[in-house]
């Protein structure tokens, strides 16, 4: 990267700090804010941006574009399952401050639902499953299974509570064992009836 990519990066980096200040404040997001909160003249912002709305939208495209990246991965191909649940931990690690409100806490609901739908149809490639198969019960049923493996997921990411080889056999057990079967045999967490 050359010293102008550089500098231009880290004009990026300002603009993109000072909206999210913002953003997360629930202040009014303007160009003028964005501007003085970022120390640079709104000259500077008309540069990079046309509207404060295409801060975010830029945000949003960076982290779909990690995701992609994610989920392309050699390992992916492979089937290496435990290796991209590592590489979605990194990823997600990497950009918590803005994934967390974007996509855990439905900071930008229409952001968050097309980061789960797209992590969705992923995951039910790689199992094999057809959830839109016509059967509306039966799509109801496995979109219902994909969907809650998708909230765990994010949940651990997010929160990092589990070790990540703990969220690999939840998603495998819920998938070809059973939940309860799952937490007993891999988890040793009983339950008591």
């Amino acid at each position: 990267m050359s010293t102008y990519d550089d500098a231009r990066e880290k004009t990026k980096q300002k603009i993109f700090n000072a909206y999210w200040t913002l953003y997360l404040a629930n202040q009014k997001t303007t160009i003028a804010k964005i501007s003085e909160a970022a120390g640079i003249h709104r000259s500077t912002f008309y540069f990079y941006y046309e509207t404060a709305d295409d801060v975010l939208r830029e945000i949003e495209n960076r982290l779909f574009a990690e995701l992609k990246a994610v989920l392309s991965t050699k390992n992916r191909r492979e089937k290496e399952y435990r290796a991209v649940m590592v590489e979605l931990r990194d990823m997600f690690r990497e950009n918590r401050k803005y994934l967390v409100p974007l996509v855990v806490q439905y900071k930008d609901n229409t952001f968050a639902l097309r980061y789960r739908e797209f992590l969705k149809e992923n995951f039910a490639e790689d199992i094999g499953l057809d959830y839109r198969s016509g059967n509306a019960v039966k799509n109801d049923a496995a979109n219902c299974v994909l969907a809650g493996m998708i909230e765990m997921m994010l949940y651990e990411l997010a929160s990092e509570i589990l070790p990540h080889e703990y969220t690999y056999l939840i998603g495998n057990g819920i998938l070809y064992k059973g939940v309860a079967r799952t937490m007993t045999e891999d988890l040793n967490i009983r339950f008591g009836r």
